[in-house]
């Protein structure tokens, strides 16, 4: 398989036109056309359905796209290397983290390691679906919530933190200074999709309370979740981290009794030395969780000592 195939394929599933797909490559529309049909045959799928001008990609073709992704950054990665050598620069620094972290933590992180000259990086989606299976290669660090088993990948705690309550600016439960699960049940409860781990969460705490959640919207994002419960929309419950980027918005944070807790966790390919640049970021991004989630985020003690170190 032509890994200028692969590129097409990912060029056309961006642009959604063989004349898009032909422009990002620099390349004739003709081309790209012959790519992607040597790629169907060379897959046995069918990638795309013509509507009008566009090109619709299929489940397949969605179901492909996520799965080579990691390939092509890698072999992305691969090319920025080699001129790292050329220009003797340091390596750059590959994160993955999954969509919540991406909000606010992992920013911080980066903008606090970004003071060092020398500091440069790549920071990729970490899709719990696909896991991080193909791209463990090129991934330096992975921040996610554990258990994550879709890896084999080294896995390290590096904190614990509690859920809060996400309201819209003057609703009746933010009067209160903490909120239970029960106080949810007549709500319109904005609700991450079931595929999430967090939503499994939430639903086996209602189940335990011998309640139900009165679903009003669903969504595969917190931050979405978030975003919607501060226009007003409903009630959800949140990643204290990215809950409180929200209070600039107008949402209103609770602490949430009784409720699940998430795991914050770091992937590295092996144990990381002290003195290695990727365990530097890991203590960035341990700080950062303190900072950000305040009461709601408990490190482990050896992220405290080592923020304490620094």
């Amino acid at each position: 398989m032509r890994v200028d195939w692969l590129h097409a394929f990912r060029a056309l599933m961006q642009a959604g036109t063989v004349t898009g797909a032909a422009a990002v490559m620099l390349r004739t529309q003709p081309q790209v056309s012959r790519m992607i049909a040597g790629l169907e045959r060379e897959l046995d799928l069918r990638l795309f359905q013509r509507e009008g001008r566009r090109l619709i990609p299929t489940p397949e073709a969605l179901e492909f796209h996520q799965l080579i992704e990691p390939v092509l950054n890698f072999l992305g990665g691969v090319r920025e290397a080699a001129r790292a050598i050329k220009d003797k620069r340091g390596k750059r620094m590959v994160i993955s983290a999954e969509p919540f972290h991406l909000h606010a933590l992992v920013p911080q992180a980066v903008e606090d390691m970004a003071r060092d000259a020398e500091f440069n990086c790549a920071v990729d989606i970490c899709i719990r679906a696909v896991g991080l299976w193909t791209a463990r290669d090129n991934v330096d660090l992975a921040v996610v919530a554990l258990p994550f088993t879709q890896t084999d990948l080294h896995q390290m705690v590096f904190a614990e933190a509690d859920l809060v309550a996400v309201l819209p600016k003057g609703h009746r439960l933010a009067a209160r200074r903490a909120i239970a699960m029960k106080d949810f049940s007549d709500e319109r409860f904005i609700a991450l999709r079931p595929t999430t781990l967090l939503r499994a969460q939430i639903d086996m705490a209602m189940a335990r309370a011998g309640l139900a959640l009165k679903l009003h919207i669903e969504t595969t994002s917190g931050a979405t979740a978030c975003e919607l419960a501060a226009r007003g929309l409903g009630v959800t419950v949140a990643d204290p981290v990215l809950a409180a980027s929200f209070r600039q918005k107008g949402a209103e944070v609770r602490p949430l009794v009784g409720g699940p807790r998430l795991t914050y966790g770091f992937l590295v390919p092996a144990a990381v030395a002290t003195a290695h640049p990727v365990h530097r970021l890991m203590v960035a991004v341990a700080r950062a969780a303190a900072r950000l989630g305040g009461r709601f985020v408990a490190l482990e003690p050896q992220w405290k000592k080592a923020i304490a170190a620094k």
